[in-house]
């Protein structure tokens, strides 16, 4: 800075020291290597977690959208039901991404619209919550300014991924999930969460066993099969809610079966009733036959309900001999 004074050029090279060591720390404080490995798949399908937050993150429709998949995917990677579309806060998500090498880093590039009061840095930190960072994300968009994008626009946001290597593919290790480190986590928690290996977890991350400086940052979890993720609280109150449900079904059932089988009892009874009382009246013809034939040599044929009614049901008033009435 040869054309400003002596005591501006010291400050200005002051503060370009201090800029370049913030940068230089930042960049290390992820002890996570997210290069790509020489023996890796160029690509591959893995996931990454996503916590549910408000206000405008607790439904799997906004959730998919700011990673351009579908809410199913989502849902049947997170162990939810497919039309639960609401979410309770700090719920934990799987997303599924498609990771690749883009340069010497393992990312999985997201394509973002830009809102009102966007920056790199806030939809790093809100939107993605720390999945990638604003370094990142101006290494990927160079010709665009970070905090003065166009509504609108289309920007790609690389989220921190890597495809497992072959020596892990050969120790069954499918998945490298990303995960973003809290400050209450520790490697059995969420090694228990993930079912994964805590030797592992600390073999893939280079933070030992203190993962302190790890907070909010991405780290990878090594996994041999996708986790199933414990189911949120609403899932046992829409149980309950269920429970009557299935319940008072179960009680009207039941009643149902009931009228239905004594309907069946007062069905066969009366079809009973009916042929007892045809029998009944076929035994009376009978006997009327049996006592006319030693008058006549061919008897007359009458329906029985005639005969009744010409005897007035076989008065006695009506009846002129043993067998005999007339009518």
């Amino acid at each position: 800075f040869p054309f400003l004074p002596l005591h501006s050029q010291i400050l200005c090279l002051v503060i370009m020291l201090f800029s370049t060591n913030i940068v230089a720390q930042s960049q290390q404080d992820n002890r996570t290597n997210f290069s790509c490995p020489s023996d890796s798949p160029p690509s591959c399908e893995t996931y990454v977690t996503y916590i549910a937050q408000s206000p405008n993150f607790l439904s799997l429709t906004n959730i998919s959208n700011i990673f351009d998949t579908s809410p199913l995917s989502i849902a049947r990677a997170s162990n939810l039901e497919p039309m639960d579309d609401k979410l309770v806060k700090d719920q934990v998500l799987l997303v599924p991404v498609t990771c690749g090498c883009t340069g010497n880093r393992s990312f999985a590039n997201i394509s973002y619209e830009i809102n009102q009061g966007d920056s790199f840095y806030f939809v790093a930190t809100t939107s993605y919550e720390n999945l990638t960072n604003w370094r990142a994300v101006m290494d990927l968009n160079p010709v665009l300014s970070p905090n003065k994008l166009p509504i609108g626009i289309q920007v790609v946001f690389p989220l921190f991924c890597k495809c497992p290597s072959k020596n892990q593919l050969d120790k069954e290790i499918k998945y490298l999930i990303t995960y973003v480190w809290k400050p209450g986590d520790n490697v059995s928690l969420v090694s228990d969460k993930f079912g994964a290996s805590p030797e592992d977890i600390m073999s893939e991350n280079n933070y030992g066993q203190n993962f302190t400086a790890a907070n909010n940052l991405p780290v990878l979890i090594p996994v041999t099969r996708l986790p199933v993720l414990a189911r949120s609280p609403s899932d046992g109150r829409k149980g309950g809610i269920r429970l009557p449900v299935i319940i008072g079904i179960s009680l009207g059932c039941t009643l149902l079966v009931q009228v239905l089988a004594v309907l069946l009892v007062y069905v066969y009874c009366l079809k009973m009733k009916t042929l007892n009382r045809s029998a009944s009246s076929a035994e009376t013809a009978d006997k009327l036959l049996s006592g006319v034939s030693g008058y006549v040599s061919k008897p007359t044929m009458y329906e029985t309900d005639a005969i009744m009614e010409a005897t007035m049901n076989l008065s006695e008033q009506c009846k002129i001999g043993e067998s005999v009435y007339k009518a």
